[in-house]
């Protein structure tokens, strides 16, 4: 089974990849999906690179860690990083798998 991938962004090693666009969520709608992100890499495999990864953003250090469940694969800075920090919104599919679509944010 081919697991689907969240939080990889355009590199000269892989320019299939979108660009991480900031500002596209408000910061309850960011500490919301980081909350239930979060929820997910407590029951997911932590597997670690060598190499560390840059920002697409800011060009900064970041890790070398990705979480691993049974159908999805994202980077240990995605969520802290792009979500809380840089407002990125993950694509639908991520969101529906961790659950966004079933919770209300109040004031939204």
């Amino acid at each position: 089974m081919n697991k689907k991938i969240e939080g990889y962004w355009y590199s000269k090693y892989h320019k299939q990849y979108p660009m991480p666009i900031p500002n596209q969520l408000t910061d309850k709608e960011a500490s919301a999906i980081c909350m239930l992100i979060k929820m997910k890499e407590k029951e997911a495999k932590v597997r670690i690179y060598k190499g560390w990864s840059n920002s697409r953003i800011t060009g900064e250090k970041l890790g070398c860690r990705e979480f691993e469940t049974e159908h999805w694969i994202w980077p240990s800075d995605f969520t802290e990083h792009y979500v809380h920090k840089h407002k990125v919104k993950p694509t639908d599919a991520f969101l529906k798998y961790i659950g966004y679509n079933d919770i209300k944010i109040k004031g939204n």
